[in-house]
């Protein structure tokens, strides 16, 4: 059964709670989520686990009136209910509570995330809307070269099932097969159109493919390309100016090679996923990267401290009013 982890400075608290007699509901009821809860774990002879409070949550969230009724019914000014089972009662609470708002956070950062993969995608809409201008045009844009190149993935479809702050970035790599034991020689004749992949979309979905010969040119036309174990196919388009697009079927991105037996995706998610790729700039990655890492390790400075950013006699407060 799967746990919700608690933030760091709680963590080491344990989920087990002692377990009073079994309640009954008084004229000075206790909240459903209560009861539910605790009829739960008295039948079957366990401890509380954050993922019985799922159910209750899933419900509140789509329903605000319910949510906002609630509240007010649990009088979250003060400790009112003194029955015997009032500390763990309150205990429960108050592990309810904090999953509310972890789920809270959760849910304001993946609207970020949406609205942040919703303006590539339109970035990577107008390169498209530019491209079919320029073949009218009959102008050429090149796509440059593509060993050894990594592109960044953005989708909000994808969000939508699989958002996680755990979860590396999506992309998409390429490469020479041999460029693998990072020989970074040249490649000559037939063998430098020659390119294998990779594409990476969450912790559990990634797979390699190959080998295709890409395009030199900018074209809507697709290239079709399948994975290494033949089980998938990728439709690319390569549109220049370090753009592109992918689709893959829906039973890619929810493959998960990890489980013992495979799971139907859902029934609502789309039948084909479609995600945009912008070209990363690796050498500006690593270089933000070490700068971040720097930073993290230096001590802080004496203006750094809390008196001087907080304290009326600090020096930020000071310098606001000079």
């Amino acid at each position: 059964m799967d746990i919700l982890h608690k933030p760091t400075s709680q963590r080491s608290r344990p989920l087990r709670v002692e377990k009073p007699r079994r309640a009954h509901r008084d004229n000075h009821s206790l909240p459903t989520w209560y009861y539910r809860i605790q009829s739960t774990i008295f039948k079957e002879d366990r401890d509380v686990t954050f993922a019985d409070f799922d159910e209750d949550l899933s419900e509140l969230e789509e329903d605000k009136t319910a949510e906002s009724s609630e509240d007010d019914d649990e009088d979250c000014s003060e400790r009112s209910h003194d029955g015997s089972d009032a500390s763990w009662y309150y205990e429960l609470k108050d592990m309810r509570e904090e999953l509310k708002r972890e789920r809270l956070r959760e849910r304001k950062k993946k609207i970020q995330q949406r609205e942040y993969e919703r303006v590539k995608e339109e970035e990577v809409g107008a390169a498209s809307m530019a491209l079919e201008k320029a073949e009218g045009e009959h102008r050429i844009i090149t796509v440059g070269p593509l060993a050894n190149q990594s592109f960044e993935l953005f989708c909000g479809d994808h969000v939508e099932y699989f958002f996680s702050d755990l979860f590396p970035t999506k992309r998409i790599d390429f490469y020479y097969l041999d460029d693998m034991n990072g020989s970074g020689q040249e490649k000559l004749g037939s063998e430098a159109d020659v390119l294998y992949g990779d594409v990476y979309l969450n912790a559990e979905a990634n797979c390699n493919f190959g080998p295709f010969r890409p395009p030199t040119r900018a074209s809507q036309n697709v290239v079709k390309v399948k994975s290494c174990d033949g089980k998938y196919d990728l439709h690319l388009k390569f549109i220049g100016k370090g753009y592109l697009k992918l689709r893959v079927s829906r039973e890619m991105v929810f493959m998960n090679p990890y489980r013992a037996s495979p799971t139907d995706p859902p029934s609502a998610a789309p039948e084909v996923f479609e995600f945009v790729g912008v070209l990363r700039d690796l050498e500006k990655e690593r270089a933000d990267r070490q700068k971040r890492l720097a930073k993290a390790r230096r001590s802080p400075s004496p203006r750094e401290s809390w008196f001087e950013l907080n304290h009326p006699m600090g020096w930020w407060n000071q310098s606001r009013q000079s």
